[in-house]
């Protein structure tokens, strides 16, 4: 929910913007999200080398790379192939998984949106 409302932002931001400024912010990111994605794949297979996950995490990290550009308007970047990810993975990281919070703290993996309520000074006096 955040990648997708940040990348309409940006996505609006560059329609103000020369053609120029957008391929040198288009460059920027493609360079910033190399950048990021050769430092996770070494964190990566650093930590997840030998439990036998590292494909699966090489794989989402290709998957959030496309996504994250997609987001931003731009073409994906890694084949599909590079960026399958395992079923399970992504199940559990739906929106709509079933998943338990924690009522009053509203802790969980699945994303709760937060309500919002006006509060005045004398609301704080205890």
């Amino acid at each position: 929910m955040h990648g997708y409302y940040i990348g309409y932002k940006y996505q609006k931001g560059l329609e103000i913007v020369s053609p120029g400024k957008r391929e040198e912010l288009k460059n920027f990111a493609l360079d910033l999200l190399m950048d990021l994605y050769d430092n996770e794949l070494a964190y990566s297979r650093e930590l997840y080398g030998e439990s036998g996950w590292f494909d699966d995490v090489s794989a989402f990290l290709c998957y959030n790379a496309n996504k994250a550009l997609m987001n931003l308007g731009y073409e994906a970047l890694f084949p599909a192939e590079m960026a399958a990810v395992n079923p399970a993975i992504l199940a559990a990281l739906s929106p709509n998984a079933d998943e338990n919070h924690d009522f009053f703290s509203g802790s969980g993996s699945s994303y709760v949106i937060g309500k919002m309520e006006e509060t005045a000074d004398d609301d704080w006096d205890f």
